[in-house]
């Protein structure tokens, strides 16, 4: 983090790999005890926050446009979920769904981008072991966002009045777009996202600069590219690694995405019972263990049910 023009600047940190560094890590892992954090327990850093992120913490970041997606997504349905109890007050309802209708399309569009970047073979292979419940609503969800939400009312709204006041506007306005419209969209990036919690966490990385050496020569980097190992590297400052420094455990970071994706689903089963939509409710069911006894709900292995 540099001072500039009495702004806190900060600098994301980069890892750069080449094939000689490769051989050197595997030559440095051999041996390398597996630590926990300083206070004896795993490592909590959790995720930067676009808008409200404390630059004194050291959190984690994307590591690849996967993970970016996740995030970004998870970020657009708190922005929705903020807009919940102006959409249940009647008197507040028609304005709150004509501002609603910005995240409600960033998240429509960071979900099907994240459907269409995971619909490569290994990840069709990935569903194909999932439940069979959990495959179908995973289909069906996902044909109707690309066919019947994308383009629909929403977006429409969005353009209009919602982003560009465009004059046009004057001739439907907001009576183009109904609550169902707005929360329908809601619920299916909603279940597609916890959804997509299901794959490996292999598959999402993540990233946290911790720092520079006293000399300013070296950073110090940690990433993660499966749970629950976090690897700290020390840098030189164009992130070209110079040593392996320790390898620890760590929370998978999309425990905290799985809050909020718990958040937004209570929100909009919350706004379809007090309005009486005829909209599906989304529940998730607990995982049960060999004794019967009921897990507390992890970010991966969660059954929908819409």
């Amino acid at each position: 983090m540099h001072e500039d023009h009495g702004q806190n600047k900060v600098i994301m940190p980069k890892l750069i790999i080449d094939e000689s560094m490769l051989k050197r890590i595997a030559a440095s892992f051999t041996g390398l005890p597996i630590t926990m954090g300083p206070d004896g327990e795993m490592l909590a850093p959790g995720i930067v926050d676009l808008l409200e992120a404390d630059h004194t913490i050291s959190r984690w970041a994307p590591n690849d446009d996967r993970t970016g997606m996740l995030v970004l997504a998870a970020e657009a349905c708190r922005d929705v979920t903020f807009y919940s109890e102006r959409l249940i007050d009647s008197k507040t309802r028609r304005r709150a769904m004509r501002g609603v209708t910005v995240p409600v399309c960033k998240l429509m569009d960071v979900t099907a981008l994240l459907v269409s970047r995971m619909n490569d073979k290994s990840s069709r292979d990935t569903r194909a072991q999932w439940p069979n419940a959990d495959q179908k609503t995973y289909h069906e969800v996902a044909k109707r966002l690309k066919k019947n939400r994308l383009q629909g009312p929403v977006r429409w709204v969005r353009n209009k009045i919602g982003a560009h006041l465009d004059a046009e506007a004057f001739t439907a306005g907001t009576e183009y777009l109904k609550l169902d419209d707005i929360l329908g969209a809601f619920g299916d990036c909603v279940v597609l996202l916890t959804l997509s919690m299901n794959y490996p966490s292999s598959w999402f990385s993540w990233i946290r600069g911790l720092g520079t050496s006293p000399d300013g020569r070296q950073q110090i980097v940690e990433t993660m590219f499966e749970y629950p190992l976090c690897v700290r590297w020390v840098t030189d400052l164009d992130g070209y690694p110079i040593a392996l420094s320790r390898a620890m455990l760590a929370e998978d970071p999309r425990h905290e995405l799985q809050t909020q994706m718990l958040e937004a689903t209570n929100a909009y089963n919350e706004l379809v019972r007090v309005t009486g939509i005829q909209l599906p409710l989304i529940s998730m069911n607990p995982m049960v263990d060999a004794a019967g006894s009921a897990q507390k709900i992890s970010a991966t292995n969660n059954p929908l049910k819409e």
